[in-house]
């Protein structure tokens, strides 16, 4: 009878130093790829914020096609742009002209009535003007003058327009921006309402910006 091979066990082998050296390659692969990773993420901090695609024009709805994300590396002015990691609200409209390829300030859009809103020149005061700034909510107050008076005398105060926003105070109120004594003062005006401002500061009235008491409290109150 023949007899019947019987195979021999493998004996384990140790491994080799082509084996040590794969690994460590393989290691140093994965440590670049991790680094280079951290490198790419530690320099690109860029934001991102909306661009005009094309330009918009005062009183024109924006719409999402109209803005495109562009990343730009932005300190303290970023607050002051569009936030391009965020949708746009519906009914948005621009208050402001914005060319094509422009970011776009934040204060440059709005609601529909903000864009319907007028910026009026109203003469005041030099010293009442010195006490506003950009944003102050105001009464406007009008004294017109007496048609029965042959000289120059002024009627009883009457409310002209409730919680008004000062646009723009000149730097030097003591300017003679609109006759002797008077300081120019832009207020923006709603639109039903700039008729009867403008009415006002054509009959050479005086006129009156009263901070409203809400504007007083500040903001949250």
């Amino acid at each position: 009878m023949s007899e019947v091979a019987v195979p021999q066990a493998r004996r384990l082998q140790r491994p080799g130093w082509r084996d040590v050296r794969l690994v460590v390659g393989v290691l140093l692969v994965l440590l670049s790829v991790l680094a280079g990773a951290r490198l790419v993420a530690a320099v690109d901090d860029r934001t991102p914020v909306y661009a005009a695609a094309r330009t918009l024009l005062p009183g024109q709805e924006v719409m999402a096609a109209d803005l495109v994300p562009v990343p730009v590396q932005m300190d303290d002015s970023l607050p002051a742009y569009l936030d391009g990691s965020r949708g746009l609200e519906p009914g948005t409209f621009a208050l402001r002209a914005v060319e094509q390829g422009e970011l776009v300030p934040a204060a440059a859009l709005g609601t529909a009535r903000e864009a319907k809103d007028k910026t009026v020149t109203v003469p005041v005061d030099p010293a009442a003007a010195s006490t506003l700034g950009a944003g102050t909510v105001v009464d406007v107050w009008v004294s017109r003058r007496d048609p029965d008076e042959a000289g120059v005398r002024y009627l009883e105060p009457e409310l002209l327009l409730e919680q008004a926003v000062v646009a723009q105070v000149p730097s030097e109120t003591g300017a003679l921006g609109m006759g002797v004594g008077r300081a120019a003062v832009q207020v923006v005006v709603p639109a039903d309402e700039v008729a009867a401002v403008i009415a006002g500061v054509d009959q050479e009235a005086r006129m009156t910006l009263v901070p409203a008491p809400r504007a007083a409290q500040g903001p949250g109150r």
